[in-house]
This record gives C-alpha cells, structure tokens and sequence, in this order.
C-alpha cells in the first residue's frame, strides 16, 4: 500500500441514521490520500443507506484518482454484497493483508497501463499512478466523530 493511506474502521450500525457520518468521514480523507481502506469488521448491520454511501466514496475515489478499498470478514455483511451486486464494483478484501497486495499488483501494473498511447476512438482511463502521492503535508482534520488511535488508522463509531 502507497505511503499515506488512511484505515476507517466504523463500529455497530450502518444504517439512515449513522451513514451521514461515514459520508463525511470518507469524503474528508479522500481527496488527501492515495488510498483508503475502510474496515466493515465491526459493522454488525448495514442498510441501503450504508451501502449508497460505500458506492458513492467509491466512485468519487476513482474520479479523484484514488483509491477505496473494503475490508470485511464477517460473512453476514460479505453475503449483502454478494447480494446486491456490488462486489463488482467495491472489491471486498478478508483481511488488511489481501487488500496490500492487490495494491502492490495494481502499482506494478500501472507503468504498463499508463504507458500506452491512447488510441483514436478508445477512452484512456486516467489514475493515481500508485506511490506518488506520499501523504506528506496536513491531513485533514477528524470530524467529531473521529478518534485517532494507531498511527494513520482512524476508529470511529458508525
């Protein structure tokens, strides 16, 4: 994983009434670092609402040129993404460690993306080249929410 990343860990319930807060929490760290893990360990229900919030950092992550990566190992919260289909667009790793080494095959395959020339009637896709951004400089600041634990990971009640 690139220097810099953030882990977002939210606890208890994803639902209507807890998401604005995660909505806010993900959108204040996105646009200042390389990449963001968000770890469902401790989510023990989510509701649409939750996975609409999930859905949407994951799409402003990829237009930003970052990324968004899901941690998750409880079966019960893996199932609903099955289930709705958005293990197709929210990659949903089991542990921190599956998700550092789609990372590192993603920074090794980049060189190799970013170096074709785009070609007449094809769209190029433009991303974060990996490791560039080194998260040195301010991050910004945890919501009322947020408590700082260990190093660069972030707990916060859903």
């Amino acid at each position: 994983m690139a220097p810099g990343y953030a882990i977002v860990t939210p606890a208890g319930e994803l639902d209507i009434a807890t998401a604005p807060q995660l909505r806010e929490c993900l959108l204040a760290f996105l646009p200042a670092r390389p990449a963001l893990v968000v770890d469902l360990n401790q989510v023990s229900f989510c509701d649409a609402t939750g996975l609409g919030v999930l859905a949407g950092a994951a799409n402003r992550a990829r237009a930003s040129g970052t990324s968004l990566h899901l941690v998750c190992s409880r079966t019960d919260i893996r199932r609903l993404f099955e289930l709705t289909g958005l293990t197709r667009r929210l990659p949903l790793a089991r542990t921190l460690d599956e998700v550092q080494a789609a990372a590192l095959t993603l920074a090794q395959a980049a060189p190799a993306r970013n170096s074709r020339a785009a070609r007449p009637g094809h769209r190029q896709a433009h991303r974060h080249p990996s490791g560039t951004t080194t998260g040195q400089g301010p991050s910004p600041a945890p919501g009322p929410a947020l408590a700082p634990s260990r190093g660069d990971r972030h707990d916060r009640p859903a």
